[in-house]
């Protein structure tokens, strides 16, 4: 019989992103696999409300920010009350609280999901090789990313992000529901993208990309109509990217719909779904919307060419180039059926590979090898 672990998984994040969904789909697995696992998140946050919904527990945490020595106090109180042999930190803040676990007899785990280069020096050091037992990377990108910062290889472990792939799927009648709400036709061509509204998600090269799909349509056939687009998101950027969609004339093409948690119901709607970041860990939303059979346009960025095979289950354009996007779109909907095939290609390989259960089960099997380890 399986011995039952006790996990204390640390994410403090207030909002919904990606790594959140990781936590709420990999402790619902450890759960019903009869494990102790609960969250130590901040009370008032997304994922909180999300687990306490679910049924799951959470342990009330706020981290102010990576020097919080009272959230690293109140951490430490936490693991000693709950006798957790591993303690898994999901974001940077999380991970600065683990020198408070020093001295305890527990194992402990950060996931690292972003591609971008870590600071050289002591602290990195400090807190890669002294203060944690093992690093998951979700990519390719992310364990270069490491790598050039010295952490050793051996303390690495692959294990790329999952989606709960059955909730995702084509439906003609949600299809149907989600354009009749937004004043879509039937035969519209529709794109849609999902992520926050910041910088280093670059959304403005959709729009850029629009006004240029607009000028090939117009030039390539008379009366071609410009795809209409969905932007499912928000963030700070939000204000001025809608004010530039009005200044350019796109007011009746480009839509911003915010945050959505019926997101699969809008990828049942989309022809195309796009997903260009400058930099990118290796994209959730990618998994989700090839999970929905869509055929992908993405940046070849981070570990998003982990996903994604050019021309096979999607199509790699460069970051921040719009005009390669433009081109991209108007292949994928000028030839529907050949589209379509990449998007049934995407779908079987991430069913395959990037379903939470599988990334889930490998985060299990970690924290046995490291108990064994431990002794």
């Amino acid at each position: 019989m399986t011995p039952r672990l006790r996990i204390l998984h640390v994410d403090p994040e207030r909002g919904w992103g990606g790594g959140e969904t990781q936590v709420f789909g990999l402790t619902r697995y450890l759960a019903g696999a009869g494990h102790v696992s609960h969250v130590a998140a901040a009370p008032d946050g997304c994922l909180a409300v999300r687990l306490r919904r679910a049924g799951l527990p959470v342990c009330g945490l706020t981290v102010r920010n990576h020097l919080d020595a009272a959230a690293g106090w109140r951490l430490r109180g936490l693991v000693r009350r709950g006798r957790y042999d591993v303690v898994h930190f999901h974001t940077a803040r999380a991970h600065a609280l683990s020198p408070w676990l020093s001295n305890l007899a527990v194992q402990r785990v950060v996931t690292r999901r972003m591609d971008h280069p870590l600071r050289r020096g002591w602290r990195t050091r400090w807190l890669y090789r002294t203060h944690v037992d093992a690093v998951v990377a979700i990519s390719s990108g992310v364990a270069a990313a490491l790598r050039a910062a010295d952490v050793p290889d051996g303390a690495v472990r692959r294990i790329p992000s999952g989606v709960d792939t059955r909730r995702f799927g084509r439906c003609a009648a949600r299809r149907a529901a989600v354009r009749a709400r937004h004043g879509l036709d039937a035969d519209d061509r529709l794109v849609v993208t999902a992520g926050a509204l910041v910088a280093r998600k670059s959304p403005d090269t959709l729009i850029d990309a629009a006004v240029r799909l607009r000028t090939m349509l117009q030039a390539s056939a008379k009366g071609s109509r410009a795809p209409h687009s969905l932007v499912c998101g928000d963030g700070p950027l939000r204000p001025a990217l809608e004010a530039r969609v009005a200044a350019l004339g796109l007011e009746r093409v480009f839509h911003f719909v915010g945050f959505r948690s019926d997101l699969p119901d809008y990828l049942s709607a989309a022809d195309v779904f796009v997903h260009v970041p400058g930099r990118e860990g290796l994209g959730v939303a990618v998994i989700e919307a090839l999970a929905a059979g869509l055929p992908v346009v993405a940046s070849r960025a981070g570990g998003i060419p982990d996903l994604i095979a050019d021309g096979e289950t999607g199509l790699l354009v460069p970051s921040r180039d719009p005009a390669a996007l433009a081109d991209a779109l108007a292949r994928c909907l000028h030839d529907p059926e050949w589209a379509a095939g990449l998007g049934k290609c995407g779908q079987a390989r991430v069913r395959a590979r990037y379903d939470i259960t599988a990334s889930a089960r490998a985060n299990e099997a970690l924290y046995f090898e490291l108990l064994d380890a431990a002794g």
